[in-house]
């Protein structure tokens, strides 16, 4: 397991301490079908290896199951699937690693097929435009960003957990 942002240290104190001077507000980003995705700023992120993921029966396709990550037991949600609203589970041989966010006792992961990617120097998109997304994920975009041509959706992850975690309640009649 790697903790991002201490990478991220690691890597800018490599070059000195004038290095880290030269760069601007750095964000981390991942990828979901072929979207781009921002993680909020300040937020606790941390990648782990493929793992075991343990499934449980009659559950939606796009809730892979739990992990146990330091000995807590953590929900995954596969993204792609759930934009995907399929009923089906992708082919488990695709590499993947788990992105984890926030801190105990409210981590959950999200399946990722790319390394996130680390991001500086954004410009905000004053068009806060949502129209190439998925329906599904468009009411979680907080806000929108730039950098060389290419938008970063800035994900409120947390209203889009408790949006995948209201569907596992039973319905109030």
């Amino acid at each position: 397991m790697d903790d991002i942002k201490s990478t991220l240290n690691r890597l800018l104190q490599a070059g000195g301490p004038e290095s880290s001077k030269l760069v601007g507000v750095m964000r981390h980003g991942f990828q979901v079908s072929g979207h781009n995705l921002l993680i909020p700023e300040g937020t606790s992120c941390e990648l782990t290896t493929r793992q075991n993921i343990c499934p449980l029966p009659d559950c939606p396709a796009w809730f892979a199951g739990f992990i146990n990550h330091r000995g807590h037991a953590v929900p995954v949600y596969d993204l792609e699937c759930f934009l995907c609203e399929g009923d089906t589970r992708p082919p488990s041989g695709r590499d993947f690693r788990i992105l984890l966010l926030d801190p105990h006792p409210g981590t959950a992961g999200f399946i990722i097929h790319a390394l996130p990617s680390v991001l500086s120097d954004l410009l905000p998109d004053e068009l806060v435009e949502t129209d190439g997304l998925p329906p599904l994920l468009a009411p979680f975009i907080s806000s929108v960003w730039k950098q060389n041509e290419h938008r970063w959706y800035e994900i409120d992850h947390q209203a889009l957990l408790g949006h995948l975690k209201a569907q596992f309640q039973p319905l109030k009649r």
